[in-house]
């Protein structure tokens, strides 16, 4: 336990695990922290724009209504550069005259070669913290106690996993744990009242790669599932942060697929069956588009023909309305006629989810 038989006076929590260092820094924080005056006795800070003597400055401070005052230090890593080697003997100095009303969190995130690395920071402050307080290293979980935290963090969403659907998930998502409880948040969406998560639910929910989740984002669009959608959405940013690039992207191939839509739509009143599309008659062959043509996507006729039952024609006008009014938006072109849409692609694309999961009709 960290704080037994006290809390110390100062932490470096470092290693592998970004995850695991935030749930340190969380649970000192309530341990220490009387929530009520958190505006007080919390302060938080990032080591890029802080130097040694603004650290130490706020660790001076006397605590208001908590025993200790907590000041959280993120991105030590950035001191492990020489040009930082003063400001971190400067502060392993002050470290030595730190009295008990204050508890030091400093947090090193994972790099590249984290775990080849022998020091935390620097020599000199990882003795100091290790004189006057601890060192904690967040190694990254493996094996079986990956699958067991997997399997306690889908606990606390009030669901079960078994260990193979546990290990399923490790196996499509990674060992980051980060990366995990977010697959394991979208699970428990999409698994609703359901009990348990099954390996069927993993398979259909994570994605193993950008381009997996750019077209499950699509599936879900254009099957009304908003809640999913908007999820799937926050995960193609993680993948790119270039909002614009993910909109480019994301339109297009959305127009390609509502366009599908419209052709399967087209095909199904024509009394044509999912499996002769790309057999069709000449005269029916040659109304459809020769680019992005539903014969093309064969093997998904029959679900593009069953997603075309949940869409009016007049819906899918308005689809691909939305979505070259967003493209103009997102491209500079903000007027009147662009509506809602606004100069933030990544604001339009939510929007965008909001307005076309509201399109279908139920049948």
């Amino acid at each position: 336990m960290l704080w037994k038989p006290d809390v110390l006076p100062v932490y470096l929590i470092w290693g592998e695990e970004d995850k695991l260092k935030s749930e340190a820094a969380a649970a000192l924080i309530a341990k220490i922290i009387n929530a009520d005056f958190a505006d007080f006795d919390l302060e938080q800070m990032d080591s890029s724009d802080k130097d040694a003597a603004a650290i130490l400055s706020a660790a001076s401070q006397v605590p208001f209504g908590s025993d200790r005052r907590v000041v959280v230090v993120r991105g030590m890593e950035l001191w492990r550069d020489r040009g930082k080697s003063s400001d971190a003997e400067r502060l392993a100095e002050g470290i030595a005259r730190f009295g008990n009303g204050i508890c030091l969190i400093l947090i090193a995130a994972a790099e590249e070669d984290e775990g080849k690395r022998k020091t935390a920071v620097s020599v000199k402050l990882d003795n100091a913290v290790k004189k006057y307080g601890a060192t904690v290293v967040c190694n990254a979980l493996k094996g079986g106690s990956l699958i067991d935290w997997v399997q306690e963090r889908v606990q606390k969403e009030g669901k079960r996993i078994a260990p193979d659907a546990a290990q399923q998930l490790v196996d499509a998502a990674g060992n980051e744990m980060m990366v995990l409880e977010q697959e394991i948040i979208k699970l428990v969406c999409f698994v609703g009242e359901n009990a348990s998560v099954t390996g069927k639910d993993v398979a259909e929910v994570v994605a193993s790669s950008p381009e997996d989740v750019m077209f499950t984002v699509i599936d879900a669009i254009t099957k009304r599932h908003t809640d999913r959608a908007l999820l799937l959405l926050a995960e193609l940013h993680r993948y790119d942060p270039k909002p614009q690039a993910v909109a480019g992207k994301l339109l297009a191939l959305l127009a390609r697929q509502y366009r599908m839509i419209w052709q399967a739509k087209f095909l199904a009143e024509k009394r044509v069956n999912p499996r002769d599309v790309r057999n069709l008659p000449a005269e029916i062959a040659s109304e459809l588009p020769t680019e992005s043509n539903i014969a093309q996507l064969a093997f998904k006729a029959a679900e593009l023909f069953a997603t075309s039952k949940n869409y009016t024609w007049n819906e899918l006008s308005a689809a691909l309305e939305k979505l070259l009014l967003c493209d103009l938006a997102n491209k500079g072109g903000v007027t009147e006629e662009t509506g809602l849409f606004g100069s933030d692609p990544a604001g339009n694309l939510q929007l965008l989810v909001l307005e076309l999961t509201a399109l279908g009709v139920k049948r």
